[in-house]
């Protein structure tokens, strides 16, 4: 009887633990995310940017390229400013350099001076030949003053060196005030930093704006910013971080359901109630044609994202449930 009871116990007890793996199996299971991964709630798309775009010179608006919800793509023109007193300085500039140019390329002083030097060290040669044939031939208040003039002849060249240097210095300085003209001018032509649209336009031809006002906003469109709420109980915040995601959505003139992938850039450290929170993620936009994109997702429209976590995070998320 006593055996009977011990063996009765024992498969009481195999049969507690039996049950309770495959319960504790099945609550795993019913917590571990699928492979069609964890749909957030309350997504909504944004631009990936915008970009307000400033004038980079002062001066009055000579003309606006673009108007509002314009497709725009990086480098296009955005608008133009008065150009023609910068013109005016741009000539005056370029007659200096010229000048500066001509003056340090002039041989003339130089080849002048050098060829004095050299007819009085001759002299001075002379004199001193004839003084050791014949002493006293030569007076040596002639042959002092041939000894000045060469040294003369030498400080003269020694000048016209100098002079050619600062004449290169100059022109380096003229040259230098025509590229900031140039840079100016070029300044006067704003245009778009990136591919996008034109969100808004904050000036119009013949205002006047200073240099770092805006002109137009930009939004970008080759990458968009999704931000969607998910909850503690379906994924922890913390591994959240660069999982892969996708963004669905119905194509209203197809009727077809279509998708792209990117992945969670950020999660907010603040908790929502209902143990709620937000995170961010970023989605690589397509878009057909080539000269004006056409984007297939645009911000605003009605999307479902999912995220899929990895099998390392699903191994995380092992020991939060057996708490």
């Amino acid at each position: 009887m006593c055996i009977e009871g011990r063996n009765q116990n024992i498969l009481v007890r195999v049969a507690v633990m039996v049950l309770g793996i495959a319960g504790w199996t099945q609550f795993a299971v019913a917590q571990t995310p699928t492979s069609q991964g964890i749909e957030a709630e309350d997504a909504f798309v944004s631009f990936g940017e915008t970009v307000e775009v400033p004038a980079m010179e002062t001066g009055r608006v000579a003309a606006i390229d673009v108007a509002q919800n314009d497709s725009v793509n990086a480098g296009a023109p955005i608008a133009r400013l008065d150009d023609r007193s910068l013109l005016i300085r741009r000539r005056a500039a370029l007659l200096r350099v010229n000048s500066a140019r001509a003056e340090s390329t002039d041989e003339i002083e130089l080849r002048y001076a050098e060829l004095a030097l050299a007819e009085a060290e001759a002299e001075l040669e002379t004199s001193r030949a004839i003084q050791n044939d014949v002493l006293g031939a030569v007076p040596h208040s002639q042959v002092r003053k041939l000894k000045l003039a060469v040294e003369r002849g030498q400080l003269e060249v020694a000048q016209a060196k100098k002079r050619r240097s600062r004449a290169g210095v100059e022109l380096e300085l003229r040259e230098a005030d025509l590229a900031v003209i140039d840079d100016q001018l070029r300044n006067l032509h704003v245009e778009s930093p990136i591919d996008g649209i034109v969100v808004k336009v904050s000036r119009s031809a013949g205002e006047w704006v200073a240099k770092g006002e805006t002109i137009a906003t930009v939004g970008r469109l080759d990458r968009l910013h999704v931000h969607a709420l998910l909850r503690r109980d379906q994924i922890p915040p913390a591994v959240c971080r660069g999982l892969p995601v996708s963004v669905l959505w119905l194509d209203r003139s197809t009727q077809s359901e279509r998708s792209l992938r990117g992945k969670v850039l950020s999660v907010d450290p603040q908790m929502l109630p209902g143990g709620q929170f937000a995170v961010h993620a970023e989605i690589r936009n397509r878009a057909h044609g080539h000269e004006i994109p056409q984007w297939v997702l645009l911000p605003g429209t009605e999307v479902r994202m999912k995220v899929f976590p990895s099998a390392a995070t699903a191994h995380q998320r092992g020991p939060l449930i057996q708490r």
